[in-house]
């Protein structure tokens, strides 16, 4: 049996032709997960878009990667992780009122965090609006 050993460069030459990078850290500012214990409000802006605001007033938007459709802004959700921190790929669960009591509806999965400013937060719920 044969084995192929590539060097550094190598690698790096084939990552610069496949079109990323093995070396260089991702430049977006977006996140893959945000500390639980940092999470001061959760709000729901419509069935793509879910606002995390931080201590410190911070805040990010989640994109989910997908519209899920029972997700609605005066409809609660519920996670659930192992970890002290909710990241993209976690799923996220609408809860849904039966008989006085809140029972787990549809499933959806989360994308990235985003960095969102206050005036990008007002932009944004000004564009969904005139969407609806």
């Amino acid at each position: 049996m044969r084995s192929f050993h590539l060097s550094s460069a190598a690698i790096a030459l084939i990552a610069v032709l496949a079109g990323t990078s093995v070396f260089a850290e991702d430049d977006s500012a977006d996140k893959k997960c945000i500390p639980l214990n940092q999470i001061n409000n959760i709000q729901v802006l419509d069935k793509q878009h879910i606002l995390f605001r931080m201590q410190g007033r911070e805040h990010f938007l989640n994109t989910l990667p997908n519209s899920c459709g029972s997700l609605h802004r005066n409809k609660p959700i519920m996670y659930k992780t192992s970890l002290s921190q909710l990241c993209s790929l976690d799923i996220i669960s609408v809860l849904e009122s039966y008989g006085g009591g809140y029972y787990p509806g549809a499933s959806c999965g989360l994308g990235n965090f985003s960095p969102i400013s206050d005036e990008e937060i007002k932009a944004l719920k000004a564009e969904l609006k005139n969407r609806n």
